[in-house]
């Protein structure tokens, strides 16, 4: 668990910026779904600059509907320190949430510009899954989204260790402190317990989806297609790995809110898929 990256001094004033994991992850995940989104826009004759452009909104629409699904979530440890509400950079954002706020910025963006909506959405999913790939070394450096006790025999376990603040009160990592408000630790001990390195199975399963999302493009039947495989393929991979995950509660029908949340993006992905196919039957050119 690396927090802080490093530190920026700044001359003549004796302070330093700290530059967080999570938040510098954000940046590059955005800035590699710009790259290689701008590439795609171009071989699908659309200006990569309009692609450029609509990123900006997107990131920090995204982000808003992130942290706005997470507090809601979690607003038991929100609700007496509102102020923390704004502390992205220790982690803390809601997939979901973030693509919801996304898709419904990059419509907005496309009627204003005049752009294929659909098609713009397909070039900005075929790129997404890179950048919340980014983003998942950027929770497992931050220590957030850890994952359930596992064996200490599991080759890949993860251990995260305690951290304490300026006055010596320890104020982290969040696996520990989780586990130390359970009892299965003490002040004492140095570390967690070993846990699923759950960042780490979203990262490969991200890179997993963008190849498959890759590979698909050049199949798509119709505008649309490559976006609803994406939901399709992040919802399944996304429930798996909430299986081994331990931040997030259970509701009260034995899943998590990410699970539930799969389950209806899932069966809207095929269903809209599968309608999607039937109505262009016979047909053989991209619609």
């Amino acid at each position: 668990m690396i927090r802080t990256l490093f530190e920026i001094p700044i001359p003549y004033f004796g302070i330093t910026i700290p530059i967080y994991a999570y938040g510098f992850m954000l940046m590059m995940g955005f800035l590699v779904v710009i790259y290689v989104a701008r590439n795609k826009a171009k071989a699908e004759g659309i200006n990569p600059e309009d692609i450029s452009n609509m990123g900006l909104y997107t990131v920090f629409a995204g982000i808003m509907g992130g942290r706005i699904f997470y507090v809601i979530q979690n607003f038991g440890a929100y609700k007496n320190n509102l102020l923390d509400v704004f502390k992205i950079y220790e982690g803390g954002l809601v997939f979901y949430g973030g693509l919801t706020a996304s898709i419904i910025t990059i419509v907005i963006f496309a009627k204003i510009r005049k752009l294929p909506a659909l098609k713009t959405i397909d070039i900005v999913a075929y790129a997404f899954a890179l950048g919340v790939a980014c983003g998942r070394i950027g929770c497992f450096l931050n220590g957030c989204c850890w994952g359930d006790v596992c064996s200490p025999d599991l080759l890949w376990a993860v251990s995260f260790p305690k951290s304490v603040d300026a006055n010596l009160m320890i104020d982290g990592s969040p696996a520990f402190l989780h586990h130390l408000g359970q009892g299965l630790v003490s002040v004492s001990d140095s570390h967690s317990l070993p846990v699923h390195p759950t960042q780490i199975y979203s990262f490969f399963g991200n890179i997993s989806i963008f190849f498959i999302v890759k590979t698909f493009f050049k199949h798509r039947r119709r505008d649309g297609e490559v976006t609803l495989m994406f939901c399709a393929l992040y919802s399944v991979m996304r429930f798996t790995v909430e299986i081994f995950r331990d931040d997030n509660p259970l509701l009260f029908d034995g899943m998590t809110i990410s699970q539930n949340a799969s389950v209806l993006v899932l069966t809207a992905a095929v269903a809209l898929f599968v309608i999607g196919r039937i109505k262009l039957k016979g047909q053989t050119k991209l619609s």
